[in-house]
């Protein structure tokens, strides 16, 4: 079976939008636990609410940012930009 070039130019930045999401949930997993080596070598108390607070913080913010800015390589990349040039004119 046979890919048309749309096809695969969209196959080609889910593959890029996939890699660069498990690339910032690794960066962010990796940071997060810095920031708990951070606080506990500072000898900051850290309670259980404190620890899942920061988690999902670091994590939630990390992982939006990414995603948002992945959505727009991959509008760019796929050629969804181009089809709304092409329906303007």
């Amino acid at each position: 079976m046979s890919q048309t070039k749309q096809e695969q130019r969209i196959a080609d930045a889910r593959r890029r939008f996939a890699r660069l999401m498990k690339f910032a949930a690794a960066a962010s997993l990796v940071v997060t636990a810095l920031a708990f080596l951070w606080f506990r070598h500072t000898g900051t108390p850290t309670p259980l609410p404190f620890i899942g607070a920061i988690a999902i913080a670091v994590v939630g913010s990390l992982m939006l940012t990414a995603a948002l800015m992945g959505l727009v390589f991959f509008s760019s990349a796929s050629g969804a930009d181009e089809e709304v040039d092409k329906r303007d004119s």
